[in-house]
């Protein structure tokens, strides 16, 4: 998977994002819209939709939308395009919350997460990880971020997108990321979109900081999202447009797959994706059904399960599925709270090997 350093200024950031991955961002805009056309959404209505998150972005979060304008001007991709990567989880969540009406059609997101207290590693440490389970050809790096005036950070993200997904600041607090779906979702179509909220996550110098980047303000959908600090504290948000549910590790172990475990809201995922409610329990079996503490090669090993193949922990394409609906994890990564470091794969780990990525030291 390429590395790329991202320093400077927002501006510098964002050109030299689009100058690097040009091609990238292109092909990942046609795909998205290839989604959005399988989901009922023309390219016309998606472009109309991105357009209205840019006035919202340049109003929440100016640094944001100047990287995004340095991305646009860095790959000469049009502005509206990478606005539309940019929200493309809101707009794709809308269309999935449509899609729980017709269960012919079936999402591509089979995400599952985890998170480990200090006290169940055999390092001493604690971790979050978890297997991203996305479109295979979806074009996707690491960048290490470099900035002045908020904490430098790594993380995974598609080629066009500003704020990253999965990832570790250097005061270690991280972060990861599941699809979800209720019934609460699209009702407030146009709020500050996740990835720009995963920037501020990834931007923030204490876990309650991250907490309000996420919860301080209404949402369009749905989204959970997994994080932990180096000081031992790991909580999962289940995040609802106007409310969430908190989670916390039980025998110091948290696990999330695409379903709502917490009381609030009413879950839809599961009626289009049912093999989220054998990924949680299965996942949370494997780093628990042990006398010993777990190791990395123990977690590892647990990413790259296969009971319930291709849907299964370690995910697998099923060539029976439209091309569209077709999902394999795409990345797997482990991500090392105390030395701020997230190490992960370009493809499903049972085939691909782990590379290291740490944050830059100042």
């Amino acid at each position: 998977m390429d590395y790329v350093t991202l320093s400077g200024s927002p501006r510098d950031r964002g050109v030299t994002h689009g100058e690097r991955f040009a091609a990238e961002i292109k092909a990942n805009v046609d795909r998205y819209l290839a989604k959005f056309s399988h989901y009922g959404i023309s390219a016309e209505r998606a472009r109309e939709l991105a357009c209205k998150f840019i006035p919202l972005i340049n109003e929440t979060a100016p640094a944001y939308a100047t990287e995004m304008q340095g991305i646009a001007d860095g790959s000469g991709v049009p502005l509206a395009d990478v606005a539309l990567l940019n929200a493309r989880y809101e707009i794709t969540y809308g269309a999935y919350a449509d899609a729980a009406e017709k269960t012919s059609l079936r999402p591509t997101d089979g995400c599952t997460s985890f998170g480990l207290r200090a006290t169940v590693t055999n390092e001493g440490r604690p971790y979050i990880g978890q297997n991203w389970d996305w479109m295979s050809d979806i074009d996707v790096f690491m960048m290490g971020v470099e900035q002045s005036n908020a904490p430098n950070h790594v993380a995974l993200t598609e080629a066009g997108i500003v704020g990253g997904k999965i990832g570790v600041n250097e005061n270690g607090i991280g972060m990861t990321l599941n699809g979800l779906v209720s019934t609460a979702d699209g009702e407030q179509t146009f709020q500050t979109p996740y990835h720009v909220r995963f920037r501020d996550v990834l931007n923030a110098t204490r876990l309650s900081q991250a907490i309000g980047a996420l919860l301080e303000t209404n949402r369009a959908c749905s989204a959970n999202v997994l994080l932990g600090s180096e000081d031992n504290e790991l909580i999962d948000l289940e995040i609802l447009p106007q409310s969430a549910n908190y989670l916390y590790p039980s025998d110091g172990v948290l696990t999330h797959a695409n379903h709502l475990k917490g009381p609030e809201g009413e879950s839809q995922l599961e009626r289009i994706l049912p093999d989220t409610l054998c990924r949680e329990p299965r996942l949370r079996r494997l780093l628990t059904d042990r006398c010993d503490t777990l190791s990395v090669t123990d977690i590892k090993n647990a990413l790259r399960d296969h009971v319930d193949h291709p849907t299964s922990i370690c995910r697998h394409q099923n060539s029976a599925d439209p091309e569209q609906e077709r999902s394999s994890t795409r990345v797997s990564a482990i991500i090392d709270l105390t030395a701020k470091c997230v190490s992960a794969t370009a493809g499903p780990p049972c085939q691909a090997t782990y590379h290291n990525y740490a944050v830059s030291e100042r």
